[in-house]
């Protein structure tokens, strides 16, 4: 299996039959980097053959957006040079549950991996915002990321306007808030902020396409927050969620229902909690895109 969704000069996406999952690998003047491999052990395999293929003499660096079992699932297919992950991803506390989720969904489909299962050991961990990584011509700056999990994290490839987003802004999923909505709010509230640091245009989210220009980004960075806002509005005021619009939007209801459900459970005991609160003149035409430089400026 070798689905390429999307491949240029120096970006090539892999995505799974499972999940629409991304693997990307970035070829550069002097590394190649591969994000989160991923899923089926033959899907695996080939992007480890591919890399082995263009790497040459260059170095080999890995990296995770997060420790969810189906990003870091494909780890010891590869031999990199160094492993990339947030401080809070290596300081896991659960580490052993999440290999066991990869043993128990490999036992369920009878899959065989040609590689061991092992969770990753870093090699450089991100401990704040806006910490960069230079390898001779190729510049690196990692944002911690927390909401969907703890210990999220993305990264912006300088040279080719490229970021790296993990499980946030897919077009294929609303927001999956295993950890904060707070802090999913907050992360998504710092994305234009990263883009006026860095410049970048184009953004791969863990699921579905990537976005290929700053408008289509910015427009799912507002779609994700209005059903933040509308899940928001539906606990604190007990005004039925629209779930018929959620799905014509989302065309997997049967998957991703208990995925909303999850969201409720967890949005309201935040509420309860007084983690957040509803402001009754809040309205949603009030929810609108930064300003940003057209992306037809910009050119590799």
């Amino acid at each position: 299996m070798n689905n390429i969704i999307y491949k240029d000069q120096h970006v090539t996406i892999f995505q799974s039959v499972i999940f629409q999952t991304n693997t990307t690998v970035v070829t550069l003047e002097d590394v190649v980097l591969v994000v989160d491999p991923a899923w089926l052990p033959e899907e695996v395999i080939a992007i480890s053959q591919y890399v082995e293929r263009i790497k040459g003499k260059r170095d080999l660096f890995l990296i995770f957006t997060h420790s969810d079992y189906d990003h870091i699932i494909g780890y010891r297919a590869f031999k990199p040079d160094k492993v990339f992950m947030s401080k809070a991803m290596e300081d896991h506390a659960q580490k052993e549950d999440v290999l066991e989720q990869i043993l128990d969904f490999d036992e369920k489909f009878y899959l065989k991996r040609p590689y061991p299962v092992e969770y990753p050991t870093a090699d450089f961990t991100v401990f704040r915002d806006a910490v960069q990584f230079r390898h001779t011509t190729t510049k690196m700056t990692f944002y911690l990321t927390p909401g969907h999990t703890a210990d999220s994290m993305m990264l912006v490839v300088w040279q080719i306007g490229l970021c790296i987003a993990g499980d946030y802004l897919s077009d294929v999923e609303f927001p999956l808030i295993a950890h904060s909505s707070v802090e999913y709010e907050a992360t998504l509230e710092k994305l234009p902020k990263i883009h006026d640091r860095n410049w970048f245009t184009r953004l791969v989210p863990g699921h579905g396409t990537p976005a290929l220009t700053i408008n289509e980004w910015l427009h799912r960075r507002t779609e994700s927050l209005a059903y933040i806002y509308a899940l928001r509005e539906s606990i604190a005021t007990g005004i039925p969620f629209d779930e018929t619009s959620l799905w014509d939007r989302y065309d997997f209801p049967r998957a991703q229902h208990k995925f909303h459900l999850e969201n409720v459970a967890l949005m309201t005991r935040e509420y309860e909690q007084g983690l957040w609160s509803w402001d009754p003149d809040f309205s949603f035409t009030d929810l609108k895109e930064p300003l940003l430089p057209d992306s037809s400026e910009f050119s590799e």
